[in-house]
């Protein structure tokens, strides 16, 4: 039986037994008398033990006392005092390497850490130690490259690395005992490289006090000899700085010859580009410059010197500093005095510019379309303009710039929108809007643009492009063109002019073909209560956008959990792989046959549209952004339904078996019957109408504006909000 002791070792707390203990004992006796004469012995005996405490403690594991192969690991490590020879060859090896003086223990395997740390060396710092510490640790033998590496990464970075710096002098420890300048270098920690730390420590200092013992003993007899020491060491700093000056601003010079460089070519450049692109544009400047005569050029003149005179000063800084010319004074002021005139004449103009824009008019005109004879209006683009004379193109003839001798004509300012009528009648209504000086100026601008609208029999003729008449000045003209079509009637886009035109459905920003004219050119677009609608277009989409698999009836049976949301094409997507899936038609029926108790298997659909959803006994059921004239969903067992839906007619509900739905969207008429415990919720589904017959425990919330046909037994919940009149019969007045 052995008695167990309680120790502080290098000041770890240690519970260890007696064995190990006389062990440890004697070691560190041996250690201290192998170091008797040496200076730093009670600093290498004390810097001992706090690495075996670090190394028994981390051999240690979860166990709490130490036994004697826990300090035999830890000495295999650190290295009998009989390893290292006389004590009078210790300083001879001192001056060795790190791998020679560690030999006799580098061989010794342990799964103790012994890899590199980063400290600060403040035995060899400048400002906190941190650019020695780097050095050391990356094995750099001299810190002045890596102190050179922090001033220019501090003068690329703008000032950047100056709080990098101070927070490393923060975060990164010192190096305070002689483990912590080994492991800072990445040397083993063990007996004989603690004790050549601790002795080259001690050298260090002594070689310091002597050196200061010796200037002190000078200073007092030769004040002219600490003069010239002091001078010494103020010239050598001077060199320091003046090095690190001089490779500074060679490195500015640089950066400044390439950037003086690349605004030469710049300059180059755009003075070839703006050459030539003033000749392509001249017979355009006369209509969109804001100025007449002389004052255009003018303009274009400041903008050139006042682009052009920096980047020449700039050019002449540059051939100062590597050609060593001097640059006359009087051409600086030169060029200075020019740049300031043309920057004062600049704003004058540019005021003036802004003037012709500062007010906004408008030319409505109401068309007569009383000649109207057909239910259907067809809108054409008028035929183009017979160009007159030379004309120009903006790159090509099919671009939207083009000019002659009369008229500056361009597209892209031309709209065409489509609502419903109030009145019961077609009306086409032009508005021009423009820009002036005044309004009476602004509304002048728009009466004198060219854009004809003409009505011949049932067919509206509207031009693709507006036109300026030579000697008019562009001033943000646009144009918008109102139709109005009544309920009933029907619009139709030629394949022309349908780009220009959107209806008042293409709010909803969505890939319908029902509702996008400007994708439908030649089509019959009929107006209904809620806007318009393709009549001519197959219900859900042409074949050739809903690709080769079209679906619009879907049924899940089984632990099903799926969202479904609209798309221009259909698209499955299992990731389990598990779902037997059944085509047949345009229906698609889902069946997870796995046991009841498993996890429920998810599925993600797309699809242009949903006529009907039947689910039988799935998890939840997500359907996103559908919008359909006619719809059902039912739903049996304990199937979860949220659907996020639209519906212009009707929607059919039918709910059993403890199912519930919950409803957000709009619709005309809802017709829902629930049984056996069955859940509604629809205060978020905005009817006009709604029918709900609710039998055996069942629940609904509906919300009804007109009326409501409420059929429920005793154990039934119905409740109706939304102002409708709630009838219980269905002959009740």
């Amino acid at each position: 039986m052995n008695k167990i002791l309680n120790i502080n070792l290098g000041g770890y707390a240690i519970t260890i037994d007696d064995d190990a203990y006389e062990y440890l004992s004697n070691y560190i006796e041996s250690i201290r008398k192998r170091f008797s004469e040496s200076e730093g012995r009670d600093e290498i005996v004390h810097d001992i033990e706090t690495r075996l405490g670090e190394l028994i403690t981390q051999s240690m594991g979860t166990r709490t006392i130490v036994m004697l192969p826990d300090v035999e690991a830890a000495i295999e490590v650190m290295g009998k005092p009989e390893d290292f020879g006389d004590p009078a060859e210790e300083s001879t090896r001192a001056g060795s390497s790190a791998g020679s003086s560690s030999s006799s223990t580098g061989k010794a395997k342990s799964s103790i850490r012994t890899g590199k740390r980063l400290f600060r060396d403040e035995e060899d710092a400048v400002v906190g130690g941190v650019c020695s510490g780097l050095s050391a640790y990356f094995g750099m033998h001299d810190p002045v490259w890596m102190r050179l590496i922090f001033v220019l990464l501090t003068f690329l970075s703008a000032g950047f690395w100056i709080p990098a710096y101070i927070l490393l002098w923060i975060l990164v420890p010192q190096a305070r005992t002689a483990a912590d300048r080994l492991s800072m270098r990445g040397e083993p920690i063990n007996v004989d490289n603690i004790a050549r730390e601790i002795e080259d420590s001690f050298d260090r200092l002594s070689t310091k006090v002597n050196e200061y013992g010796a200037q002190k003993k000078s200073a007092a007899g030769k004040d002219r000899s600490f003069g010239s020491a002091l001078s010494h060491g103020v010239a050598v700093l001077g060199q320091m700085f003046g090095f690190v000056i001089r490779f500074i601003v060679k490195f500015g010079v640089f950066i400044a010859a390439l950037v003086a460089i690349a605004l030469f070519v710049a300059l180059a450049v755009s003075w070839v580009a703006g050459i030539w692109g003033l000749m392509a544009a001249a017979p355009f400047v006369d209509y969109f410059s804001p100025y007449s005569g002389g004052l255009t050029w003018l303009g274009f003149t400041n903008l050139f010197f006042l682009l052009g005179i920096p980047v020449l000063g700039l050019c002449l800084v540059f051939a100062r500093a590597v050609f060593k010319t001097r640059t006359p004074g009087w051409l600086s002021g030169a060029l200075g005095l020019i740049w300031i005139l043309n920057l004062i004449c600049a704003v004058f103009l540019v005021g003036f510019a802004a003037k012709g824009y500062r007010q906004g008019g408008t030319d409505e005109r109401v068309l007569d379309l009383s000649g109207l004879t057909s239910d259907t209006l067809r809108v054409e683009a008028m035929q183009a303009r017979n160009i007159s004379g030379r004309s120009y193109w903006w790159f090509d003839e099919d671009d939207d710039l083009r000019i002659d001798d009369n008229m500056l004509e361009f597209r892209g300012f031309v709209e065409i929108r489509v609502n419903k009528s109030e009145t019961g009648a077609f009306k086409c209504t032009r508005i021009i809007r423009a820009r002036g000086s005044t309004t009476s100026d602004a509304i002048r601008n728009a009466e004198s643009t060219e854009f004809p609208v003409s009505m011949q029999g049932n067919v509206l003729k509207v031009p693709s492009s507006l036109g300026i008449l030579k000697g008019q000045k562009w001033r943000g003209q646009h144009v918008r063109i109102n139709i109005e079509v009544p309920v009933g009637k029907s619009i139709v886009f030629d394949d022309k002019i349908y780009r220009y035109a959107g209806a008042e459905m293409d709010v909803y920003a969505d890939d319908n073909d029902r509702q996008y004219i400007s994708r439908r050119p030649e089509k019959v677009f009929r107006m209904t209560g809620r806007g318009l609608i393709c009549a001519e277009c197959p219900r859900f989409g042409d074949r050739d956008y809903r690709g080769d698999e079209y679906y619009e009836h879907f049924i899940l049976e089984g632990n099903i959990e799926a969202e479904i949301r609209r798309g221009n094409d259909f698209k499955f997507t299992d990731p389990s792989g598990s779902i037997q899936k059944i085509q047949t038609g345009d229906k698609l029926t889902l069946i997870n046959n796995s046991a009841a108790g498993n996890s429920p298997v998810k599925v993600f659909i797309e699809a242009p549209a949903i006529s009907s959803l039947y689910a039988d006994n799935t998890g939840e059921i997500v359907l996103r952004g559908f919008e359909e004239n006619e719809a059902s969903i039912s739903a049996k067992g304990k199937s979860r339904i949220k659907a996020y839906i639209d519906v212009d007619r009707g929607l059919t509900v039918t709910l059993s078996g403890q199912s519930s739905l919950e409803l957000v969207g709009e619709g005309n008429y809802l017709d829902a019957g629930l049984s056996e415990g069955a859940r509604l919720e629809a205060l978020g589904w905005r009817a006009e109408r709604v029918e709900i017959t609710a039998s055996e425990q069942s629940d609904a919330r509906v919300y009804a504006k007109q009326d409501a046909l409420v059929i429920s037994d005793g154990s039934s919940s119905v409740k109706v909000e939304g102002g409708a009149t709630v009838r219980n019969t269905r002959y009740e007045k």
